[in-house]
C-alpha cells in the first residue's frame, strides 16, 4: 500500500516538473518571438473617467489628425441645372478682367456669371491682368477655354461665352460698374439693370467685402464655382497632378498622405509654432508637409524641418524640365496656382491667416468632401485635433455649404 502511494507521488512530482518545464519553454518562445511582433502593451494606459478632460492616454487612442476615423458626409449640389438649351437673344455684353492672383479667379467668374444670367447678357471670355500696367494674358493660357464655354452654354440659359478682342467692342460704349463678390439677384435687378438698360455693355469691377464666410452664394454662382466651369488647361493640370503625385511618393512612411500649410508674414504664427502645434495634436515626425509660401527664409524652413524632416516646398516637386516656366519671376501666378491646387488636394490643410486664398481653398475642399478640411492653430491646451476645426467648418457656416445639401453619411 505504502509502495503504491510512493509510486503515485513520484508520478505526480514528475508530471509537475514536466508541466513547469513546458510553461518555461512557452514563456521563452513568447518573449523571444511573439512579444516583439505585438509591441509593448504596457505603454498603453486604460481610459478612465475624468469629467470630460482628455488625458494623454485618451488622446493617444482617439486623436485623429488625419480625419481617418471621421464619418464622411456626402454633399450633393443644391443648385438646379436647366435642361433648356434653346439659345436666347443676348441683350448686351458683360466684360471682366481677372486679377493677376489666381485665387480671385473663381470668385470673379462666379460673380460675372450671376450678373450675366440675370441681365440676359453674353459673358465675354475674360482675360487675365498681368503685373505690368495695361498688359493682359489670354484666358486660354491658364484655363480650359472649350470646357469653360461648353459648361456655361449647356448649363445656364441665356448665358453664352464668346471670344471678343477689346478692339471689337472699343467703338461701343462700355460702362464700368462696381459689383460686390457673391452678388445677389436683388442687387443685380435694383443697382445694375438700370445702368445696363442704358449702356447695354458693362465692364465689371468686382470688389471683395471683408468677410464672406457666413454669406450665401447665388445658385448660378454655385454652378460656376463647383460645376467644373473653371478648369486648368489640360497641360497645366497634368503638371500639377504630377507634382501632387511626387509629393505623395517622396516619403513612403507617410503612406501617401501630406499636410499643406499656408502661411505668410504677419500671420501671427512662425514656423516653429506651427510645427509644434502639429506635433501636439498627433502628427508624427515622419509626416510629409508642404509649405506654400514662396519667400520664406531658409533658416525658417529649417526650423520646421527640425520637427518634420520631410518638409518640402514647390522647388522640390516641380519637374526639372518645367522649373524655368513655373519659377519665372515674370509669371508669379504660376507659383500661386501650384500652391492653390496642392492645398486643395492635401489630406489636411492648415491655414494660418484668413484671406481669399484660404477661403477659396477651403471652399474647394468642402466641394470635394475632404475628410479634414482645415485645422487652425489657436491658443488652446487641448491635444485633440478635433478641437482645432474652425467653427465655420464644424458649424457649416462657410458660404460653400450654401451650395450643397446633405446627402447622407459614408
Amino acid at each position: 500500500m505504502s509502495r503504491n502511494i510512493a509510486y503515485d507521488l513520484k508520478h505526480i512530482l514528475s508530471g509537475f516538473l514536466t508541466a513547469s518545464m513546458l510553461l518555461m519553454l512557452c514563456n521563452m518562445i513568447k518573449t523571444d518571438h511573439i512579444d516583439p511582433l505585438l509591441g509593448n502593451f504596457s505603454a498603453i494606459q486604460p481610459i478612465t473617467p475624468n469629467n470630460g478632460t482628455k488625458s494623454a492616454s485618451r488622446v493617444l487612442i482617439s486623436s485623429d489628425p488625419w480625419g481617418l476615423n471621421k464619418t464622411k458626409e456626402v454633399l450633393n449640389p443644391c443648385w438646379r441645372k436647366s435642361t433648356n438649351s434653346k439659345p436666347q437673344e443676348s441683350r448686351g455684353l458683360i466684360c471682366v478682367t481677372l486679377a493677376q492672383d489666381p485665387e480671385y479667379h473663381v470668385s470673379q467668374i462666379a460673380t460675372a456669371v450671376v450678373v450675366a444670367k440675370y441681365l440676359g447678357a453674353t459673358l465675354v471670355i475674360p482675360n487675365i491682368r498681368q503685373s505690368a500696367s495695361g498688359q493682359k494674358r489670354p484666358f486660354g493660357e491658364i484655363y480650359d477655354l472649350e470646357k469653360f464655354r461648353a459648361t456655361l452654354d449647356e448649363k445656364v440659359p441665356t448665358l453664352q461665352a464668346m471670344d471678343a478682342q477689346f478692339a471689337e467692342i472699343s467703338n461701343q460704349k462700355v460702362t464700368t460698374v462696381r459689383v460686390p463678390n457673391m452678388v445677389s439677384k436683388e442687387f443685380v435687378k435694383s443697382k445694375i439693370e438700370p445702368i445696363f438698360k442704358t449702356s447695354k455693355n458693362l465692364r465689371l469691377s468686382i470688389f471683395f467685402p471683408s468677410s464672406m464666410k457666413h454669406k450665401r452664394m447665388n445658385p448660378y454662382g454655385c454652378l460656376a464655382t463647383f460645376d467644373n466651369s473653371l478648369m486648368l488647361k489640360p497641360q497645366l493640370q497634368a503638371s500639377i497632378d504630377s507634382m501632387v503625385g511626387t509629393l505623395r511618393s517622396l516619403n513612403p512612411r507617410s503612406h501617401g498622405r501630406f499636410v499643406a500649410v499656408q502661411t505668410m508674414p504677419g500671420s501671427g504664427f512662425d514656423a516653429k509654432e506651427i510645427a509644434s502645434f502639429m506635433k501636439k495634436i498627433g502628427f508624427v515626425n515622419e509626416t510629409t508637409v508642404y509649405l506654400t509660401l514662396n519667400d520664406w527664409d531658409t533658416s525658417i524652413i529649417e526650423h520646421f524641418r527640425n520637427i518634420f524632416p520631410n518638409t518640402f516646398t514647390k522647388d522640390v516637386i516641380i519637374p526639372a524640365d518645367e522649373k524655368s516656366k513655373f519659377l519665372d519671376p515674370g509669371r508669379p501666378e504660376l507659383k500661386q496656382i501650384i500652391d492653390f491646387y496642392i492645398s486643395s488636394a492635401a489630406d489636411v490643410y492648415i491655414p494660418t491667416s484668413s484671406n481669399l486664398f484660404s477661403d477659396n481653398v477651403i471652399a474647394s475642399r468642402i466641394g470635394t468632401t475632404k475628410q479634414q478640411v482645415a485645422l487652425v492653430p489657436i491658443n488652446r491646451s487641448s491635444l485633440s485635433a478635433e478641437d482645432y476645426i474652425p467653427p465655420y467648418i464644424s458649424q457649416k457656416g462657410h458660404w460653400a455649404y450654401s451650395c450643397f445639401c446633405l446627402g447622407g453619411m459614408n
